[in-house]
């Protein structure tokens, strides 16, 4: 097995029980629908999760190239991954404790939203450091960072800083399909 080889598998299992425990909180949601008020966020909210591990598994394959086995490179996997394990879990509250799902994610949002900065950020950082020992040019790796981690900063910071169900809702909705239309 190549060093690549292995990195990606190992990014593919934390990105796939991600991927699981959001289809398996989808199915609890669904069960739940008539003693819980589902609402629209904490689906959302799986959703961005389910765009997101399958825009970071895309990354990591197109920059195979520039990509060894290390332990820095294990501890990146670990902080863009284990936040999106995170939420997948904790979207899934016990039914029987609570009416509604929109309530749950209002009382655990700073939580919830905290750790989708976290991959964020250890992305932006890789980026940085990928960009500088790269050599790239730096103007077009500045301009392609702006418009790539600056919407996610700008969807995330306002969903830690107001708790209104719009700015989550949309905050959510932009962060989604900014995160779809980067994997193209």
């Amino acid at each position: 097995m190549q060093e690549f080889e292995a990195l990606f598998a190992f990014y593919a299992l934390l990105l796939g029980l991600a991927v699981a425990n959001v289809a398996t909180a989808f199915a609890e949601m669904y069960k739940a629908r008539g003693r819980v008020r589902i609402g629209w966020t904490v689906p959302l909210l799986g959703a961005v999760v389910l765009a997101a591990a399958c825009q970071q598994w895309l990354s990591l394959f197109r920059a195979q190239a520039d990509m060894r086995l290390g332990a820095g490179e294990l501890f990146i996997c670990l902080a863009m991954a284990l936040p999106y394990i995170f939420i997948s879990q904790v979207i899934r509250p016990r039914y029987d404790e609570v009416a509604s799902l929109e309530a749950y994610y209002s009382q655990h949002r700073r939580v919830l939203v905290g750790a989708l900065l976290i991959p964020v950020l250890a992305s932006s950082v890789v980026n940085v450091i990928y960009t500088v020992a790269g050599q790239e040019e730096i103007l077009p790796a500045v301009l392609g960072f702006l418009i790539y981690q600056g919407v996610r900063y700008a969807c995330i910071i306002p969903m830690l800083i107001w708790p209104g169900v719009a700015v989550q809702r949309t905050g959510l909705i932009v962060l989604f399909v900014h995160t779809v239309l980067m994997m193209f």
